[in-house]
């Protein structure tokens, strides 16, 4: 146990905004807090650049008004979210996340494992874990699994994972489990004739890929479906798809490559089929055995300026397909099966990529990919059945369920000073440091939080949380955390339910300055976690609890260290 450190309160603060639907009332005391910390910055006095947030004041974004469907389906959301985890304290709305990476790296001579790293699968170790957790009040994990451990055919592999899940929970840790972390296991790399990987039948795009996660996801929670409050089918899918491309299994056929967008599709209809699929076989278990859950869709809220059809469409593309946007769902298939390719892409073309729609840009990057008139109509040919596999699978989900991909549904958007990474005016590099956010967006390099959670929001209309936000700068940790919570409370007073806020990772990792992309031996310390290697809070947590106890706040500032 820490000693020193209070715990995030769990008292209702009163709101100064009267709540008008359950999405605004999940978190008033959020937007009470934000509205104090806005007035205290405003006041002439000295503050602590470590631990204070900069005001920023961002052009007022307006959202779509929601259906009556929409609201319905986020109140579902929300209520599920309120009987699981709670409502309206800072204790439902803080969670903390194990980072659970295990990919192959780009040489395939190296596999990461997270939890092996962080020497979570020893008691001992959890118990300390736990310990802090409860002494801190962050009782919310976020939560994976070594998949490449698991055999489905040996039950006894599941033991490790067992006792990791059995551990948090018997400590009082509301889990949420990621079912798929950007690990794909062995059994799917494909050796050719001449003794290398194949990389067209390997990893994501192994035919049999889908059917076995859906079954690894189906036998997952059936084995802790009781014990666990949520769950992530696939940890930030376009991260997936575009990092195997470069840093991972292989890194086939790199970002570089001319074939790069197409394998980038391929590589998002497996990864949404599976997704589907392991749903299905998730509501299969809860129809034999009822238990009440939420579901996370994590994605890495991202933005590159200077990429008009990342921006408009590939950022968002294998969210919408797992999620089913109204894109897919309403495309007339029929019309497009039937176009001569070279008119789909000789028609996306005439249109500005401002303009682009996901088939538009299908049709010029995987139709268009072709120069044969006989190959792109075998392209335009295979990404109809593609489209028409989803759409069959979304409909299944809702005739057997009565669910579709968005009902009990968050999207947690996972949101790092690196998520962008150049100048939205210049195009220069943006240091991450957090002393310099609130500069460069009001500068006009950096976009910021608020305006990608409202463009999110306002794409597919679920009930929003923070995924993962964090910094290696740990001696501005409580400033980065406060700023991030006062975007997050602006685009809350602008309609977006906001359910909850992830400090992310909760131990230390390794490898993220390159990706994972090579061992662990060439890799760098990253000293973002909220407990450090000793497994102790650092001091930036104390700060941060003490900012966001609005009613000691005051009282407590002058014991609060200077956090350098």
């Amino acid at each position: 146990m820490t000693s020193g450190y209070s715990t995030f309160p769990a008292v209702v603060l009163a709101c100064a905004v009267a709540a008008s639907s359950p999405a605004a009332a999940q978190h008033a005391w959020l937007a009470d807090w934000a509205s104090q910390k806005q007035d205290a910055l405003a006041a002439p006095a000295e503050t602590n650049p470590f631990v204070d947030p900069t005001p920023l004041s961002f052009p007022k974004i307006e959202l779509q008004r929601s259906s009556r469907w929409e609201r319905a389906l986020q109140d579902a959301t929300i209520k599920a979210y309120e009987r699981l985890i709670g409502e309206n304290t800072s204790r439902s709305l803080l969670w903390t996340g194990v980072e659970t990476a295990n990919p192959l790296t780009r040489s395939e001579d190296y596999r990461w494992n997270a939890l092996r790293d962080q020497d979570l699968f020893d008691a001992s170790v959890r118990r300390a874990v736990t310990d802090e957790l409860q002494t801190l009040g962050l009782t919310n994990v976020r939560l994976g699994l070594a998949n490449h451990d698991i055999d489905l055919d040996h039950p006894e592999s599941w033991a490790e994972h067992d006792a990791l899940i059995g551990d948090f929970v018997g400590a009082g840790i509301n889990v949420s489990l990621d079912m798929h972390h950007f690990g794909v296991e062995d059994r799917f790399r494909m050796i050719g004739p001449d003794g290398r990987t194949d990389p067209r039948a390997s990893y994501y795009l192994h035919p049999e890929w889908p059917d076995y996660f859906a079954r690894f996801a189906g036998a997952a929670f059936a084995r802790y479906g009781g014990a666990i409050k949520a769950v992530t089918l696939v940890n930030e899918p376009e991260t997936t798809i575009g990092f195997n491309s470069e840093m991972w299994h292989g890194g086939f056929p790199g970002w570089g490559s001319a074939e790069h967008d197409v394998i980038y599709v391929e590589r998002a209809f497996q990864v949404a089929i599976g997704a589907l699929k392991a749903r299905i076989a998730i509501e299969a278990e809860r129809r034999r055995r009822p238990q009440d859950v939420v579901f996370m869709h994590t994605e890495a809220v991202v933005t590159k300026p200077a990429r008009v059809a990342f921006d408009r469409v590939v950022r968002f593309f294998p969210s919408d397909l797992i999620l089913g946007h109204p894109w897919l769902m309403d495309a007339d298939l029929d019309r497009f099966a039937a176009a001569a390719p070279s008119r789909l892409v000789a028609v996306a073309r005439l249109k500005p990529e401002t303009a682009h729609t996901p088939l538009d840009w299908l049709a010029l990057h995987y139709v268009g990919a072709e120069e044969d008139p006989a190959a792109q109509s075998r392209a335009r040919d295979r990404l109809v059945e593609r489209l028409r596999d989803l759409r069959a699978l979304h409909n299944d989900l809702r005739r057997a369920f009565g669910k579709t991909m968005t009902s009990e549904t968050v999207f947690a958007a996972d949101y790092y000073a690196h998520n962008e990474a150049a100048g939205a005016a210049s195009g220069a590099w943006l240091s991450p440091e957090p002393q310099l956010y609130a500069a460069q967006v009001q500068s006009g390099e950096r976009v910021g939080l608020y305006p990608l959670l409202m463009a999110y929001y306002d794409r597919y209309r679920l009930p929003m949380m923070i995924g993962e936000t964090g910094t290696p700068y740990y001696s501005y940790g409580a400033r980065w955390h406060q700023q991030m919570l006062l975007e997050c409370a602006a685009a809350m007073e602008q309609g977006v339910p906001l359910l909850g806020y992830t400090l992310y990772p909760l131990l230390d990792t390794w490898g993220w300055e390159m990706g994972l992309s090579q061992p662990k031996a060439a890799a760098l310390h990253n000293p973002s976690g909220v407990l450090d290697l000793d497994r102790k809070p650092r001091p930036f947590m104390e700060a941060l609890i003490a900012a966001l106890s609005t009613q000691t706040a005051a009282a407590r500032t002058e014991e609060t260290p200077d956090v350098q």
